[in-house]
Order: C-alpha cells, then sequence, then structure tokens
C-alpha cells in the first residue's frame, strides 16, 4: 500500500530525507520495493580525531535503544577522515556504547553480527560523523524467499526497480501479461507477481531491526503487518499471467522453490523451454517481457554473446509481436544485434559491472511475420554498385529483402532537403554537393551529387549502424532508399553508387572496391575534374574542402604552391587554374598521381610548371628544408593513419602533427601561408604549435551549407610565421 509522500522528503543523492511517524517507519520497512536501508538518525557531529570519536559517541543515551542484556552490532563506513579503516572504526564505536553501559550499569550488552537487538550504522566523511539507528537490521532486498539461487542473480531490490521502470504495474492493471524468456532463480517473476497483487515485499521476514529496540511499538507493529496481510490476500484473487523459461534444469528447480517459498507458485508458471526453439509458445499478449539475458562478461565469450543476441531478437520478433521489452543487461553494446529500437530507461552498477535499462518496442505481427531473417536473401553488399545495365536493380534489391521498410520518413526529408538548399546552390555556383547526411539515425548514410554532361550522379555512402539498429534492417534501408534517391533527383539508377563507408586504418585508405574505371567528368568554379563513384572508398573529390579550394584558386595567382598527400590533386588544379606561378604535388599512391595527371590534362596544366611527386611526403619535405625550398601557400591535408610498407615511418596525425607543421614552416615563406586540416574527429592542436606560429582556427568558415549537420567533418587551421 502506497505511503502519503511526506512534507519534509528531501531527494539527496544515495537515498532520501524525510520526517516520518513510526508507523511510517514500519510501513516503509515493510513496504519499499526498491529501498537497502532505513536510517533512524540518532547525532552528527564533527571530529577530529580517534579521541573525539570516541568521546562523542559516548554522550549518546544508548540505554534508550538498547537494554543492558542486549546485544548490538556496528556498520562503519568511513573516508577522507582521521579514522581510515572501517573495522577499527566499529570496534571503537562498539566500545564508546559497551563501555557507557558498563559505567553506568556495572554490566554490559553482548554483540550479535548476524541478529542483533540493535544495528549501529556509522558513517564517517571528510571527519563529520552520522550515527543512525538501522531500523531495517539489514539490506532490504533480503526478502527472505531466496531458497536457491542461480548463477548471476539479480538482487530483489533491483528486480523491483527494472519492472518500476519498465511501467509494469500499469501493464499489470490492465491485466496484460509478463513473460520472462530466461527466468534463471526466478527473481523477476517473484518480483512482478507481488507488484501486481499489492503484496508487501517485507512480508516473509522474519528479522527486523527494529523488532527489540527499546522504542519498539509491537501494537502499531502488528496493525501496520496485518493490513499488508489483507492487502495481499485480496491482491492475489486475480493476477495477470506471469510466466518464464528457462532452459537451464538447475535453474527451474531454482525458480520453483523461490516461488513456493513466497507463496506464489499459484500464479507464477515456470518451464523448462529453450525461448529460441519454434515449438515453445508464449502467454497471449500483448505484454511486457522482463528479461536480463547473459551480460558477456561473466558467462560467454563476446562472439558467443554477440550470435546469442541476434538469435534472441528474431525470437522476440517472432513470438511477441507488439510486446513491450525491458531488457536489463551489463553489455548494452550488443543490443543492436537484437535489431529493435532502444530507448535507455536507467544505468546503474550490478556488483562491479555498468548496466543500462533498455526499453524496446516489438514489432507488429504483420511485419514480424516477414522477419524470419535465417531464412531471407541477404542483401547485396552496400560496396557493390548496381549493374550500369539493369536499371531497375536497386529497386529489386530493395524488394529482395523481404523486410517490410517504411520509406515515407526518409522521402519527405530528402524532399525537404532539396527544397532547402536549391536557393544556395545556385547563389553560390555550387554544382557538387552533400543533400543529405544521416539526418535519420534509421537511414545511417551520406548522400553526394555531382552534376555530370550525363545528368546528377549520386553515391550513397553508407555509415556504419548505430547500435541500436540492427545491421541487416540498415542494409535493407539503404536498398529501399535506393529508388526513392533516383526518383527525386532525376538520377538515373545506373549512375548511382551504394557504397558502405568504414572507418580505414594505414594503407587500406588506398585499396579499390571495385574495377569499373569508370570515371565522369564534373566541374567545380573554373575547373574540371575527374570522379569516381565506384571503385574508391572516395570518389576523388573532397567535397568538404570545397570552400578551401576556392580560397586557394584566388590566393595563389603568382604564388608559389604545395600539395602534400595531394590525393588527385583536386586543390592543385584550383591553384593551376588561378594562376598559381608553379606547384609542386606530392603523395605516395601511383593510383592517385595517375588521377592527378588526368585532371591536369582536362585543364591543359604544364607539368614543368606544375610537379607531380611519388614520395613520402615526411621525408620529402624534410629534404626540401635541407635544400632551402620555399613555397607561399602549402596545403596539408595527412590521413589520420598511415603504415604503408612505402613509407620509413607509421605515420599518426595526433603524434606526429607538430614536427609536419615545424618542416613545414621551415619551407614556408615569411608572407606565406600554410592550410592545415584533417577528419580525425578527437584530435587536438599540440599548444606548441600556437606558442611559436601565428595561428589562426578556420574549421567553422571552411564548412559551408551543405555540411552544417556534421561541423566535424573535418578541422582546419592556417598558419603563419
Amino acid at each position: 500500500m502506497p505511503l502519503d509522500t511526506p512534507a519534509s522528503l528531501k531527494v539527496r543523492r544515495a537515498g532520501v530525507d524525510c520526517e516520518l511517524s513510526l508507523a511510517d517507519i514500519y510501513h516503509v520497512c515493510l513496504w519499499s520495493r526498491v529501498a537497502n536501508r532505513v536510517l533512524y538518525p540518532l547525532a552528527a557531529f564533527k571530529i577530529t580525531d580517534e579521541k573525539s570519536f570516541y568521546e562523542s559517541v559516548k554522550q549518546i543515551e544508548w540505554d534508550h535503544h538498547l537494554s543492558v542484556d542486549g546485544t548490538l552490532a556496528v556498520d562503519f563506513f568511513c573516508q577522507s577522515s582521521c579514522i581510515t579503516h572501517s573495522q577499527y572504526g566499529a570496534q571503537l564505536s562498539k566500545d564508546a556504547v559497551v563501555d557507557q553501559f558498563r559505567e553506568k550499569h556495572g554490566k554490559r550488552p553482548g554483540v550479535d553480527r548476524v541478529a542483533p537487538d540493535i544495528r549501529i550504522n556509522v558513517y564517517l566523511f571528510k571527519n563529520r560523523a552520522r550515527i543512525a539507528l538501522d531500523m531495517a537490521g539489514s539490506s532490504l532486498h533480503r526478502r527472505n524467499y531466496r531458497k536457491l539461487g542461480a548463477e548471476a542473480p539479480l538482487k530483489e531490490n533491483l528486480a523491483a526497480c527494472i519492472l518500476l521502470q519498465a511501467r509494469w504495474p500499469d501493464v499489470a492493471k490492465r491485466g496484460a501479461p509478463l513473460f520472462d524468456p530466461m527466468c534463471g532463480s526466478g527473481t523477476l517473476l517473484i518480483e512482478a507477481a507481488m507488484m501486481a497483487a499489492n503484496y508487501a515485499p517485507g512480508l516473509n521476514r522474519d528479522y527486523y531491526g527494529f523488532l527489540s529496540w527499546r522504542q519498539h511499538d509491537e501494537q502499531i507493529w502488528q496493525s501496520v503487518r496485518q493490513q499488508a496481510e489483507q492487502e495481499k490476500l485480496s491482491g492475489l484473487t486475480n493476477l495477470p499471467a506471469i510466466t518464464g523459461f528457462d532452459i537451464d534444469p538447475k535453474a527451474v528447480e531454482a525458480a520453483r522453490t523461490n516461488i513456493a517459498a513466497a507463496g506464489l507458485e499459484s500464479v507464477i508458471t515456470v518451464r523448462q523451454a529453450d525461448f529460441f526453439a519454434d515449438d515453445h509458445a508464449v502467454s497471449k499478449g500483448p505484454g511486457l517481457v522482463a528479461v536480463n539475458p547473459p551480460y558477456g562478461e561473466r558467462l560467454e565469450d563476446e562472439k558467443t554473446i554477440g550470435v546469442f543476441y541476434s538469435k534472441l531478437g528474431r525470437a522476440l520478433r517472432r513470438k511477441t509481436p507488439n510486446w513491450d521489452l525491458a531488457l536489463f543487461t551489463g553489455n548494452p553494446s550488443l543490443f543492436h544485434r537484437t535489431g529493435l529500437p532502444r530507448q535507455v530507461l536507467m544505468e546503474c552498477r550490478n556488483g562491479d559491472i555498468d548496466c543500462k535499462l533498455i526499453k524496446s518496442n516489438m514489432p507488429p505481427l504483420a511485419t514480424a511475420a516477414n522477419e524470419n531473417l535465417s531464412e531471407l536473401k541477404k542483401p547485396v553488399a552496400a560496396d557493390n554498385p548496381p549493374e550500369k545495365t539493369d536499371t531497375g536493380n536497386v529497386w529489386q534489391r530493395a524488394e529482395l529483402s523481404g523486410i517490410k521498410i517504411d520509406i515515407e520518413p526518409f522521402r519527405l526529408r530528402l524532399k525537404k532537403n532539396i527544397r532547402a538548399i536549391n536557393g544556395w546552390l545556385k547563389s553560390a555556383s555550387v554544382t557538387n554537393y552533400r543533400i543529405y547526411d544521416a539526418d535519420l539515425p534509421d537511414f545511417a548514410f551520406a548522400l553526394d551529387v555531382y552534376q555530370s554532361a550525363n545528368g546528377p550522379i549520386a553515391s550513397m555512402q553508407e555509415y556504419r549502424a548505430p547500435s541500436h539498429i540492427d545491421p541487416v534492417l540498415a542494409q535493407s534501408r539503404l536498398d529501399a532508399a535506393a529508388p526513392v534517391v533516383c526518383e527525386l533527383l532525376q538520377c538515373n539508377p545506373a549512375n548511382l553508387a551504394i557504397k558502405r563507408r568504414q572507418k580505414q586504418r594505414g594503407e587500406s585508405q588506398y585499396q579499390r572496391v571495385e574495377k569499373t574505371n569508370q570515371y565522369h567528368q564534373v566541374t567545380e568554379g573554373n575547373c574540371r575534374l575527374l570522379v569516381n563513384l565506384h571503385d574508391y572508398l572516395d570518389t576523388g573529390l573532397f567535397l568538404d574542402h570545397r570552400k578551401i579550394r576556392q580560397w586557394i584558386a584566388k590566393e595563389a595567382r603568382n604564388q608559389r604552391f604545395l600539395n602534400l598527400y595531394c590525393y588527385t590533386a583536386a586543390a592543385t588544379v584550383h591553384a593551376a587554374v588561378g594562376g598559381a606561378k608553379s606547384s609542386v604535388s606530392v603523395d605516395l599512391s601511383s593510383g592517385y598521381l595517375e588521377w592527378a595527371r588526368n585532371n591536369y590534362l582536362l585543364n591543359n596544366i604544364d607539368f614543368n610548371q606544375h610537379q607531380l611527386v611519388k614520395a613520402d611526403c615526411n621525408e620529402w619535405v624534410k629534404q626540401q628544408g635541407k635544400e632551402q625550398q620555399e613555397f607561399d601557400i602549402i596545403f596539408l591535408d595527412p590521413p589520420t593513419f598511415s603504415n604503408s610498407t612505402s613509407m620509413q615511418h607509421d605515420w599518426d596525425v595526433q603524434k606526429n602533427h607538430e614536427s609536419m607543421i615545424d618542416d613545414c614552416m621551415a619551407i614556408l615563406s615569411d608572407t606565406g601561408t600554410l592550410v592545415f586540416s584533417n577528419n580525425y574527429r578527437r584530435f587536438k592542436l599540440a599548444q606548441k604549435i600556437s606558442e611559436k606560429y601565428r595561428v589562426d582556427e578556420r574549421s567553422r568558415w571552411s564548412i559551408q551549407r551543405d555540411f552544417a549537420r556534421n561541423p566535424r567533418i573535418h578541422q582546419c587551421w592556417f598558419i603563419r610565421k
């Protein structure tokens, strides 16, 4: 039965403070489903040393609480204080109490650590002590029904907290069932039945700390207890179905034993069953699935537990359509393997494991019936573009997956983006741009558009699916989005590339993913450039660097330009077309230098004035310093990592950028500018750079409207002497 909230209640970090009557104290001890302890404060004081602590404890009138023939125990907690050992502090507290009795009565109480007449709670923090009586006498999670345990059991009050957060009492009032597919020793089932029946969780306890307390009122206690008994009897008469499965016969035995100890064997059903097997049906729903699956850290290796979570998601969609799910886990990163949406309701520690309570909803039966994923044809890999000769291929792929996708939110968002950006594209004369960048979490990809002589071409680059989204569903959503992209952009499916975009390390950034050798000519400002949508992870033109290239084109007239890690040398093309006196573009990749050469040919760039150099940029710059070469503009856009066998040393932009910048500044003219950028999201520019040079942070300036959703796409600085 709920207790009226006291007007004096104050929420603290580890509990609440409030003023209660004696009947209310009994009520809280009997009815609280989530509390550990109920503390009755006796004194608070500041100490300077062990002696002052002893004397202050001794001043409390202990015979108001304990008879001389009684027993006591002390729980002592200390931190940042002159008493540093809890066992010694407990001994000192006990000595102060019994010495007072000995001086007053000539005899002293005894010690009982299991079921004392009073349990004293001492909390000492920064030499401030709080002395209280533990009215429950032991943690209230002990309901006295757990006779047998299973592996990694939940504490009873944590199980109750999970159910309260999942709003099980409201579900139970509607008569909807509860199901635990991995019930273990039955804690969630028992706590759920107690809640639904208005069954006080402390009714089965045979010990409370107040029972032998000298101010205990047995008449009031019996009245509170009898009222709880009546609530239980009436509450057990009409309960919703509460069912549990477990594959382990020992766990089933433990659950049934504990359920019987709680007197709930007539209202809870437990079966030895494999939830993943098709021949085991669950209660008619919908209702609430509450489950505490294996965490992985303790019970399984990560690979095995990952497969387990995938199977769990499939079984839940198949067997409990339209049900709500409350899943408590110590490995929330694996929840995405279920393929279900998620909302985190609670974060806490269970023992030494950080855990989360995740709420989800199973899809309705019509959708769930189509999600027997083991029988689906796998969607075409995102790295494989549609065949150029098959204009209907992207539509067919969307249909082959068998998963029904609600594509309308994506359609509406893409339409909105197109309307919003059209005016800016015209005014800024931008022809190649990003139109969509994972605006909707369910459709996690970037969409880039290029204008070619044959009409618009587009690249859909899929990001890793967010942790709460099943990768298979993400692939299906990507495939379903493809025809919408073609329709709204008026793009021929043969000119749409779909690629999985993953974080690359080292040399893999230069690897091909296809071999179509299909290049498209696009324009940017006064330059003509080649892009390849299919063969590489990137297209040959970093759209987020557009404004930097525009600045280079404007500032490079009659200047000596250096492009390090030049990639396809698009920035150098802008410099050369803009009238640069000379340029050098350096890269270690023969393939990208050949691409750069073709870009030069498209723009009639003189190879004598504008050199392409295959070299390790680090070593090349050091050598130029020795030869006292000078440049007026240097563009340095290095990779985050590289461990190419052609390099003398591995490259890490965070570790190595300071020395690289120093080497660049050594060959920069006195009035020149080093444009330094990178796309490592956690990058921090070394403090010494700002101490040695004039540094102008230009990241916000360099990112234009089409990348506004992703302001960390790159970072950029202008560095001068």
